[in-house]
């Protein structure tokens, strides 16, 4: 653990020192409370700090507050040192924002406990922080395949609608599904099929650019959404992606080939449109795929009355 000194008399700054050595934690020292800021800012920053309430310049209760008042995601657990002990004192440190206040002369065995309980409150602030991050992915990314879930890609394509709106650039949004993979559950088992959806979905990753959506809609059905200057390089991209996932191995099935039947529309929005008709016109064009023998590419366009593209 990193631990942080600040305090501008030198002798109790190597006391605490001292006193703390036998812990193993990562020693820093600050003789101000600017130097101390400092550190704080810096990439080593410290997850205990020690503060000397009166220091030249800022103290160690205004150091606090400042830290307080910003926005840190690991935030720091602080400890007031002072020779104050008055009731009032100790509460306007801790209403400053400081963890705990303790007064000096310092009994060592006391630090110890102080530190002892501080890397235990901070040993679970970093486990509850890492297991909210896990939450926080879960609400926008699909477990098994690492791509967005349903409610992210929605609001991905919306925004995406939105600046084809401004760019007047080509939209196209696709559904596509593995073709009879039903068969491959049956045949090898769901954890041979929890492979294949997530290779599948690496696969698609992989040949999309960075900024284009792709989404699990839901069991073998993924959503995408592509803006395009032209509607060439649109029948361009899906032919790729068709061919891709044509031409796939699995090293733990090297027998297994799959295809994919992939269903596009292509708009070039001109107002603020429902993306819910957008799927559901994406959708129509993965059945007629699916209709025309799978494994193939069906685009269709908006107001487009011709036959669609195979």
């Amino acid at each position: 653990m990193n631990v942080l000194i600040a305090d501008d008399d030198p002798t109790i700054r190597l006391t605490l020192s001292s006193l703390l050595s036998s812990t193993g934690c990562d020693l820093m020292e600050a003789a101000n409370g600017e130097d101390a800021l400092a550190i704080i800012d810096s990439e080593n920053s410290p997850e205990l700090i020690l503060l000397d309430w009166n220091m030249p310049g800022l103290s160690g209760v205004e150091v606090t507050r400042r830290l307080r008042a910003g926005s840190q995601e690991n935030r720091p657990y602080i400890i007031i040192v002072s020779s104050y002990h008055e009731p009032l004192q100790i509460i306007e440190a801790l209403d400053a924002g400081a963890d705990d206040f303790i007064t000096k002369p310092i009994d060592g065995r006391f630090l110890k406990a102080k530190y002892n309980v501080a890397e235990r409150i901070l040993t679970a602030q970093n486990k509850l922080n890492q297991a909210n991050k896990v939450l926080e992915r879960l609400a926008y990314f699909d477990e098994l395949t690492g791509v967005m879930n349903r409610r992210a890609g929605m609001v991905s394509v919306e925004i995406e609608l939105e600046r084809c709106l401004r760019s007047r650039d080509v939209l196209a949004v696709a559904m596509l599904d593995i073709d009879f993979f039903k068969r491959v559950n049956d045949s090898l088992g769901h954890i041979a099929g929890d492979e294949v959806l997530h290779e599948f979905a690496t696969k698609i990753h992989a040949e999309l650019r960075p900024y284009d959506v792709i989404c699990r809609y839901g069991g073998e059905e993924f959503f995408i959404a592509a803006s395009m200057k032209h509607e060439a390089e649109c029948e361009r991209l899906f032919e790729r992606l068709r061919l891709a996932i044509e031409n796939m191995v699995f090293n733990n099935y090297p027998e297994l080939k799959i295809t994919t039947s992939i269903g596009v529309f292509i708009d070039k929005p001109v107002e603020q449109e429902d993306v819910k008709s957008l799927v559901e016109k994406a959708d129509k064009a993965l059945y007629k795929a699916k209709e025309s023998g799978r494994n193939k590419v069906i685009i269709e366009r908006k107001s487009d009355n011709s036959p669609p593209v195979v």
